[in-house]
């Protein structure tokens, strides 16, 4: 027995499918000609993701497969991907209260369905993002939501912390968000170290020294970008994002650091 959930697309910016991920990631001054930021208004609205569960009902703590469908703003279903950023689909995973994040890679089959197995670490409501670019059609991201059995954890408060110093997954991560405004072109900037202070060396995540993704605690608004300009070698990467609404957005960079991804949250407020 499975599960159907069926959820349309709320606004969205994306930035996966663009074909600068397949730049040179040594460039070590930090600027490229014709950067852009890798951000994009014109993703599709009204896609969404058909989600199943196996098990039906699915609980905290226990593994979960979800089988998924895309379907465009005229119902019709995605069968075809093109490859963004080394994989076809992206698909994140955000709790209720932005406290939970996982960035998941589903392959899709002939027909197009996806499959992924996920363990949710706490009960509660979930909202799936997909990133994709249909074949000979522009980026969109369609979403679905779930609903997790088990104990649902009060998430912690969200305070902007976009200056200064963060430390998470092994990192000590110093993080600069410019002054952020709706629609304007906004920096952010990590320097990323080790816990003992050390710079690290960034090694390429899906082409890219780094990703960044914010969720909007109103309205569930959905940003992913890529860097524009980074120095592998010193640890340091810089982002540009435009937000389509004012309010609270959570965001979570990745990095791989000796062999592993690692995950910096940070929490801005956006005028």
């Amino acid at each position: 027995m499975r599960r159907l959930i069926t959820i349309g697309i709320a606004a969205a910016l994306f930035g996966c499918g663009t074909r600068e991920s397949e730049r040179d990631m040594n460039n070590h001054h930090g600027h490229h000609d014709g950067v852009r930021a890798h951000g994009h208004e014109d993703s599709q609205h009204g896609a969404h993701l058909s989600v199943s569960t196996d098990p039906a009902d699915p609980v905290a703590g226990h593994p979960v497969t979800l089988r998924m469908m895309v379907h465009d703003a005229d119902g019709a279903m995605v069968r075809r991907f093109d490859v963004a950023h080394e994989e076809q689909v992206h698909l994140v995973i955000i709790r209720e209260g932005l406290d939970h994040f996982a960035h998941l890679h589903p392959a899709p089959d002939a027909q197009g369905n996806l499959m992924v197995t996920h363990v949710f670490p706490a009960g509660g409501i979930y909202r799936l993002f997909a990133d994709y670019t249909p074949t000979g059609g522009e980026h969109a991201t369609a979403t679905g939501q779930l609903t997790v059995g088990g104990p649902i954890p009060p998430a912690p408060a969200l305070i902007p912390n976009g200056q200064g110093e963060i430390e998470s997954d092994g990192l000590r991560a110093t993080v600069s968000a410019a002054p952020l405004e709706v629609g304007a072109p906004a920096r952010v900037a990590f320097a990323l170290r080790s816990a003992t202070g050390d710079p690290v060396l960034l090694e390429p995540y899906m082409g890219e020294a780094g990703h960044l993704m914010f969720v909007g605690v109103e309205g569930w608004r959905y940003v992913h970008v890529h860097p524009v300009g980074a120095n592998p070698s010193g640890g340091s990467v810089e982002f540009e994002a435009r937000f389509p609404a004012p309010g609270v957005y959570k965001g979570w960079g990745q990095f791989r650091v000796q062999g592993r991804v690692r995950v910096v949250p940070l929490v801005v407020r956006v005028e």
